[in-house]
């Protein structure tokens, strides 16, 4: 049986969906143990990690190739860095002030 190039693209596509989910949810389970504290920073990486991965890869439209893909990918992976480290700035300039 042949697939097309786009059936194996939209199969590749929900299958790396699903992996960064699963991998996510892995962080997320070690993050809340508290038992072994390399586990707790392991999950915070792989929390972290997948979070941008599945953004990243949900925001890219899926019919783009080659250099047009990566020149995408690093854009929406700056553009998503920016406003996450935005809002960790704008947290801890503002956590003191609405503290008092």
């Amino acid at each position: 049986m042949y697939l097309g190039d786009k059936q194996v693209a939209k199969i590749s596509r929900r299958f790396i969906e699903e992996l960064l989910i699963v991998i996510g949810v892995a962080g997320l389970l070690m993050v809340f143990q508290s038992f072994n504290r390399m586990l707790y920073t392991i999950g915070w990486v792989l929390l972290m990690a997948s979070t941008f991965g599945y953004v990243i890869f949900t925001l890219v439209p899926p019919d783009m190739k080659g250099v047009e893909l990566v020149k995408n990918y690093l854009k929406t992976l700056i553009i998503v860095t920016v406003i996450v480290v935005s809002f960790v700035i704008l947290s801890i300039t503002l956590i003191p002030i609405l503290i008092r």
